[in-house]
Order: C-alpha cells, then structure tokens, then sequence
C-alpha cells in the first residue's frame, strides 16, 4: 500500500465544483493498492465571494469515487492581493497547513506528497517535504508558466521547490521545456499527460456534412474566444453557415457577447455557461468539431475530451495542443491570427467527412486513457520510494 497525501487549493468545493477537476479524475483512476487523502486549503469566506453564502463548505468531507472512497480536509487560508504579495502566498499557505499536516502525518504516515502547479501548493509543500522528510512530486500545469518564473522572487522559490521534489511531472514537452530553460540542470523532470476517462464520452453521430463547432474552457483574454467570433464574422460574410456554442464562464464573458451582437453573429453563437463535466461530455457528442483558439496552454484537456467524443479539433500552436493534435486527427494553426483561424475552420470543414469518429478515439485512447496515465504516475511513486531507500 502506498499512501499519498494531496496538497492542492486547485480542488473541487461545494461552491466551485469544476475547480481542478482533473485532479479528482487522476485520483479516482488510482489502483486500490495506493490509498489516498487530499489536503485542499480554500480561501475564508469563499461562499460569500462568490456570492453563494448558503453553501457551506464542510472542513473534512469523504468523497466517494466509485468504489474508492477519499477523505478531503479544507482548512482555511488567508486570501493577499496576487499582484502584490504574490510571493508571500505559498508561506502563508505553508503557515496554514502545517497544523493538519502534523496531525496526519501522525495518525496515517503518508509515503508521499503529491502537489499539482508549483505555486502556491508546490512551494508549500516543498517547505513541508523538506520539514518532514517526505518525498515530495509536483505536477505543473500553469499555462503562464514562463511568467511565473520570469518574477523575481516568486521564480526563485518556484525553482526551489522543483529542487526539492523527487520528481517534476510536466503535462507536456513545451512546460518541461520551459522549467529546463530556467534551469537545464535539473535531472528530475518527467512527461506524463493529464488522462481522460473515455467511459464518460459517447461518440458524436454521423453526419454529412458539419453544421456545429464547439468551445469549451475559461472566458478569459489568452484563451482567445474574441478571435474564434471575428473568424466566425469572416465566415458568415463569406457566405459559410456553421453554429457555435460557447461552453464556459470568465471574466470576458459580458464581453464576448457584446463582440457578438457587434459583428452581427450573435443568431451562430451561443453561450451555454459553465456545465458540470457529464453535461459537457453530453454536448460533445452533439457536434461536428471543436475550436480551441488559446494562445497558451499547458496541456489542454479539452481537446482530448473531444477526441474522446469523436470530434476532431482545430487548434491554434499553443504549447500544448502540439503534443495532442496530429494530422490525422485535426489542424493547427497559427494564434492570435483572425485569417489564419477562419481559414483553419474552413479547412476543417472541407476534411471532415474524412475524419472517422471511432478512429479518432481510439488514436486519443490509446495516448491519454486515465488508466495509462494512473499507471504512469504510480510507477514514478514506486521509483521514489525505492529511491529513498
């Protein structure tokens, strides 16, 4: 038995259910021989922020996952303004957690830490790998990766924590590549995808020709939903017909929709607001293709969400669509560029008809099933431990 413990504020609550979903998804593919508890700090007075008072968010709760049952502790932390003591975040959280930490590291003794993004929770849990002795695994997923460790203080103590992990997991080659810019002395990166559970998708239905792209992720600026609804202008002033739904919510949003009725396309659009992960994977399968137009991803999940569901997809060159997306599969074009997007939808839909839906999933099962990449990560476990030793 291995044991475990998360450390991740990146986790779902009960007042932002889809936050880091992924991680909840990697856990519940974990084999019964690595037991698991999640340590999953949130904000005080996080209900009232997000307008939600009535929803409590309990301290300790037991999540069933199937036949795995997790225990996940929330213990509250001080909320600083990030643009301003940005730095000093992953300390107070460490500050926050040590108490729980102690007191579990007591009764349960975990093997290992596992802490997904290299700040805040990366740098925290450095500080309690180091304290403890415990080995330590990061997993890093920021998008604006190069950001980060382009600040300062914020950078060196980012690095400070790769040092102390046994292992960096990437979720792809452009993040590894990133960090061994920073420091091309560190042995002790490695690449494992983030996994899809294929059961939950069912293939999309045939069609003859595409009437319905999708988008789904945040509705922020770098995710470059402004530029997919001027490539739609471009179309429908060419004469074309394609239906968009927009599946998502963020601070662009009032925006985006405003951008809409501006460009006169707002009878193609719609906004169907944030969905919960089975309502998304049901809209999957109602469409021909998906457009993911960011201008910088880590990984990008969604894409292999919707290769799952027999759809192919259309992407911008944006880190990690590189290691997802094939010519067999879909396109990728250049970001950020309104031409070379609507001519990418267009190709896109020229090719369509020669994309086969089982084909796709199979080719995206066979990269990123949730199995493959649980097995992965737990063979990296097993490699630390013995290093230990």
């Amino acid at each position: 038995m291995i044991k475990v413990l998360f450390i991740n504020s990146v986790f779902p609550n009960p007042v932002e259910p889809n936050k880091g979903n992924f991680v909840l998804k990697n856990i519940a593919a974990f084999p019964n021989e690595v037991d698991v508890i999640v340590i999953a700090p949130v904000p005080l007075f996080l209900s009232s922020w997000r307008g939600n008072r009535a929803v409590r968010i309990p301290n300790k709760e037991v999540i069933s996952l199937g036949a795995r049952q997790i225990t996940v502790l929330r213990p509250r932390f001080i909320v600083v303004p990030r643009n301003i003591l940005q730095s000093l975040i992953p300390l107070l959280e460490y500050l926050m957690l040590r108490t729980t930490v102690n007191r579990l590291i007591k009764q349960w003794k975990p093997d290992i830490i596992h802490a997904n993004f290299g700040t805040p929770d990366g740098i925290a849990a450095a500080l309690i790998s180091r304290e403890t002795g415990i080995p330590l695994v990061i997993t890093e997923h920021q998008a604006k990766l190069r950001d980060f460790l382009n600040k300062k203080l914020i950078g060196k103590q980012m690095l400070f924590a790769y040092h102390t992990a046994m292992r960096v997991i990437c979720v792809s080659s452009f993040s590894a590549g990133i960090i061994k810019d920073f420091c091309n002395t560190l042995s002790n990166i490695v690449v494992i995808p983030n996994g899809v559970d294929f059961s939950r998708f069912s293939l999309r239905l045939a069609g003859t020709s595409p009437q319905k792209a999708i988008y789904v992720g945040y509705l922020i600026k770098h995710k470059g939903v402004h530029i997919l609804l001027h490539a739609m202008a471009v179309l429908m002033h060419r004469g074309m017909k394609l239906e968009l739904s927009i599946v998502g919510n963020g601070n662009e949003k009032d925006n985006l929709k405003a951008l809409c009725r501006s460009l006169g396309i707002d009878n193609h659009v719609k906004f169907h607001g944030e969905k919960k992960a089975d309502k998304v994977a049901s809209l999957m399968s109602q469409h021909d293709f998906m457009i993911h137009p960011s201008f910088i991803e880590s990984f990008g999940i969604v894409m292999v969400e919707a290769l799952a569901a027999g759809l192919p997809v259309l992407s911008t060159y944006n880190g990690g669509a590189e290691d997802i997306i094939t010519d067999e599969i879909g396109i990728l074009v250049k970001p950020n560029d309104v031409e070379a997007l609507a001519e990418g939808i267009i190709t896109m839909m020229n090719k369509w008809a020669s994309y086969n839906p089982a084909i796709l999933r199979k080719i995206a099962e066979d990269r990123f099933s949730m199995d493959n990449v649980a097995n992965r990560t737990i063979m990296l476990y097993k490699e630390c431990l013995d290093a230990k030793r």
